[in-house]
């Protein structure tokens, strides 16, 4: 087993343990746990290790032990990726992404200690459970992006003969989609932190009124359920241009279908988190799903490239066409 298979494997590693933390962190928000260990921060009421533990302590400091193991598994992740690759700007870019905001969302859960009991608190909390999603993606996306290096080592064939092109307005509608569904999922923190869950009791798709009042625990719920609606509706619009515009393009088609399949799934989960109460279960499943959601949106993002910059593939097949032209002008 050689140092690349070696760095695959413990980016997958580290990929499950992103997961844990963003996990055990909704389950201290769900539990109301976020001062579980007191005012001290990163210890437990000022021990390494307290001489008793209470249920809330018990999750909030997993979350803390959690986060710190997954800190540094990110750390060897970055550092043997920019070592191995260091003439790569993609694996460099998103090795610099999962640490910068891995360190960001640890600030921030250290502030939310410091700001319990605060009207701040939501706020924070809702920030800090966004720079955690965005590590967790771009540790998921330098995970696939390491595989995809090794496919591409392992190609017969030049890349560029292998992809096609994505079109300018699909390459900005899916960072448009993307960015849009990131500020969604802060309307979602909102709900879950103010306690806006059972703002509108359990009358659904209405509440007291289609257009209430936004300041007020129905609409932040109202506010929430719009905008869920529209990146339903964004996804689906996407996907039927996906199919009908990315033909060979298995790796764009496929993705617009799961990013489908899991703002559709994760529809159903807030309808069961409605129905439900906020259990715990369901808000897992919630979460959960828009984790995944994002990691699809992000490697569709990804895979179709920068749009306001010529894409590689373009470049490369321009450059292989220019020497065949060159040749038939001689002759």
């Amino acid at each position: 087993m050689n140092r690349h298979q070696l760095l695959r494997i413990f980016a997958i590693i580290t990929s499950i343990g992103a997961y844990i933390m963003v996990l055990l962190g909704v389950l201290v928000t769900q539990t109301d746990s976020g001062q579980g260990c007191g005012r001290s921060w990163p210890l437990c009421h000022g021990q390494l290790l307290p001489d008793t533990f209470t249920i809330s302590g018990l999750y909030e400091y997993s979350h803390r032990i959690m986060s710190s193991i997954d800190g540094f598994l990110v750390l060897v992740l970055v550092v043997a990726t920019w070592l191995m690759y260091r003439h790569d700007g993609k694996a460099k870019l998103l090795s610099f992404l999962s640490i910068f905001f891995i360190v960001l969302q640890g600030a921030l859960g250290a502030l939310t200690v410091a700001f319990e009991g605060t009207f701040a608190l939501s706020a924070m909390v809702s920030l800090h459970f966004g720079f955690a999603l965005i590590s967790f993606a771009s540790v998921i996306l330098l995970t696939i992006y390491l595989f995809q290096m090794k496919e591409r080592q392992q190609a017969s064939q030049p890349q560029a003969n292998k992809v096609a092109p994505v079109s300018k307005g699909l390459q900005y509608g899916i960072w448009a989609i993307t960015l849009y569904t990131y500020l969604v999922v802060y309307t979602g923190a909102l709900v879950s932190h103010t306690g806006a869950v059972t703002g509108c009791g359990l009358q659904f798709p209405g509440c007291t009124s289609y257009v209430p009042n936004f300041t007020s625990l129905a609409g932040i719920q109202m506010l929430h359920r719009y905008a869920a609606s529209s990146v339903w509706l964004f996804i689906l619009v996407f996907l039927i241009l996906a199919i009908r515009g990315c033909k060979g393009r298995r790796d764009m088609i496929a993705g617009s279908w799961w990013a489908f399949i899991l703002v559709s799934l994760q529809a159903a989960s807030g309808l069961v988190t409605l129905f439900t109460d906020d259990q715990l279960i369901a808000a897992v499943a919630h979460t959960t799903i828009i984790s995944l959601l994002f990691c699809v949106l992000a490697y569709l993002c990804m895979q179709a490239g920068w749009p306001w910059q010529r894409g590689e593939v373009q470049q490369s097949e321009q450059q292989m066409v220019a020497p065949a032209s060159l040749e038939t002008a001689q002759k």
